[in-house]
């Protein structure tokens, strides 16, 4: 593994722990200790992967998530979330602009691990044979280029709205639960709240704007798509 991963959090032993067990398992690290220097740090070299404190000095995390995800040039680096809170308010505003998943202090390095390479995995899949366009509606999936369009409008998507949309596109109409679509999401993982598949279909569900019926709440099972 030798993703490039971009460590910002104002806590300096924090830092320097986390930079040498990343390290001593192959993650090219580099760290920051405020929003500013992240910025500085994302412009000289655009990391695979941001673990970002929500709690910095200069800034927040949720403001720093905001400004990256919504910026061209940065929107498709995937952004784990670190937070010392374990709130709810906290997390679902993280996600819901454009945060890819999160993790609550304190945590041991096994399950940050686990997560990171679960979010890795989603943003970098590794090649595949070519598979046939997928089509719910007026959206069009392409798996092999991991491209959505919405009548001829490509839409930027995170890698788990990535997943979710194609996971429900594929299962032909059958109904997925929110635990499966947790689990598709973060494979094995058991901390996960299930709320947190909601936070993603919302998100997912404004970016296809009038295509958001091909999402359909099957209310106390889950979710399907309408194709």
């Amino acid at each position: 593994m030798n993703a490039k991963v971009l460590i910002v959090d104002d806590q300096t032993d924090l830092l320097e722990l986390l930079s040498m067990a990343l390290k001593q398992e192959g993650y090219v690290v580099r760290t920051a200790a405020s929003g500013q220097e992240a910025l500085a740090a994302i412009a000289a070299e655009k990391p695979e992967l941001i673990l970002l404190d929500i709690i910095l000095g200069d800034t927040s995390g949720i403001k720093l998530t905001t400004k990256l995800k919504n910026d061209a040039e940065t929107s498709h680096i995937p952004i784990v979330l670190l937070t010392a809170k374990d709130s709810e308010t906290d997390i679902i505003v993280g996600l819901s602009v454009g945060a890819d998943d999160y993790i609550t202090k304190p945590f041991s390095t096994k399950v940050l691990l686990a997560r990171m390479e679960a979010v890795l995995r989603r943003a970098y899949p590794e090649p595949r044979t070519v598979r046939q366009t997928l089509q719910a509606g007026p959206i069009r999936v392409f798996p092999e280029g991991r491209q959505v369009f919405l009548e001829g409008v490509p839409l930027d998507l995170t890698p788990a709205e990535f997943t979710i949309l194609t996971s429900l596109i594929e299962a032909a109409g059958a109904v997925l639960s929110r635990e499966e679509l947790r689990q598709l999401l973060v494979p094995g993982d058991q901390t996960q709240n299930e709320r947190v598949v909601d936070v993603h279909v919302a998100t997912l569900r404004k970016k296809l704007d009038k295509a958001r019926y091909v999402i359909k709440t099957i209310h106390g099972k889950g979710y399907r798509a309408v194709v």
